[in-house]
């Protein structure tokens, strides 16, 4: 089958189904970035009831880019001093604009503009595995390379990039569901390969399972007069940027291991991150240490809400008495 004839179908079925949201009365570019931002953060009901009442109070790019700073508005002030307050038409220009990544990108140039770029997000990325029986689990690699070599494929071969892409979205929101998909509803079925091998429900296949690793890392609290608690800003790609407690030798934290003299063991808790089932063992440490370099500070634990720390950090205190 054909790319054309698949995006034709995509295309026809969609202007015949698609539900009349708000943004898409004229396809003005602002309000279809807006969309795009808040459909990416929450679910669609939800939009609905939010959308209308921002747009009211945000009427424009210049409306926005007046408002509290946040990574919206830091777009919206990246179009009114780089693009003349005019949101910009190509993929390219579009990813330089604070906050817009290729998604959005594509989102805006093809469903605003009729550009020719592709979108990929989890609902078409298990449309192109289905339709192409791509065997990549949900979350690798090579599922989305795939997808978006796919879904360029198509959109380049569509008569409406706009339909087209919305036509995907839909049909993966409403039809191509992860579980109990629709098939009898869907214009694609006959063109489809895991329908066609009856394979619906095998394909995405499911994330690969990852080895979980038992890490014991030993902590150590280490107090100066006035109650403060020495902590260092962690490098690693992990838990950039955060603060956490002096650690021993590990392989989950960077950092050269502080090397002290141990007192009391306060004791021991559970933490998990990501794949690492890790026991954290907090330690008093008996003869203070110099902490050398800049990445160590000296924290006031009532202020921790204000700097960045995993949460394992308050765990620890806790369990040395002391509150956060």
């Amino acid at each position: 089958m054909s790319a054309r004839r698949l995006a034709s179908l995509t295309e026809n079925w969609f202007r015949k189904h698609q539900r009349p949201l708000p943004w898409r009365a004229v396809y003005e570019p602002y309000a279809v970035w807006i969309s795009e931002v808040m459909l990416q953060q929450t679910r669609m009901e939800v939009v609905l009831g939010y959308y209308e009442r921002f747009m009211a109070r945000f009427l424009d790019v210049a409306s926005l880019a007046a408002a509290t700073f946040d990574e919206v508005t830091a777009g919206a002030v990246d179009v009114m001093t780089r693009f003349n307050g005019v949101i910009p038409r190509t993929v390219d220009e579009l990813m330089t604009i604070a906050g817009i990544g290729r998604y959005t990108a594509g989102a805006i140039a093809s469903i605003a503009y009729e550009q020719r770029a592709p979108i990929v997000d989890g609902n078409v990325a298990r449309i192109v595995a289905r339709l192409f029986a791509i065997e990549a689990p949900l979350g690798s690699t090579k599922l989305m390379r795939d997808a978006w070599l796919g879904a360029e494929e198509l959109v380049a071969a569509s008569k409406s990039p706009r339909d087209f892409n919305q036509g995907l979205m839909e049909l993966g929101a409403l039809v191509c569901t992860p579980r109990n998909p629709s098939c009898g509803r869907c214009p694609l079925r006959a063109h489809c390969a895991a329908f066609i091998s009856n394979r619906v429900n095998d394909l995405p296949r499911p994330k690969a399972k990852i080895a979980t690793r038992e890490l014991r890392i030993p902590l150590y609290l280490v107090t100066d007069r006035t109650g403060r608690v020495l902590m260092r800003r962690e490098s690693g790609q992990l838990m950039r940027g955060m603060f956490h407690l002096p650690h021993g030798d590990t392989t989950l934290l960077t950092g050269t291991p502080l090397r002290v003299t141990t007192g009391q063991a306060l004791g021991t808790f559970r933490h998990t991150v990501t794949n690492r089932r890790i026991t954290f063992e907090v330690f008093v440490v008996v003869r203070r240490p110099r902490a050398r370099g800049a990445d160590y500070a000296w924290i006031d634990p009532a202020a921790l809400a204000a700097i960045p720390h995993p949460s394992y950090v308050r765990k620890a205190l806790r369990l040395a008495g002391i509150g956060t």
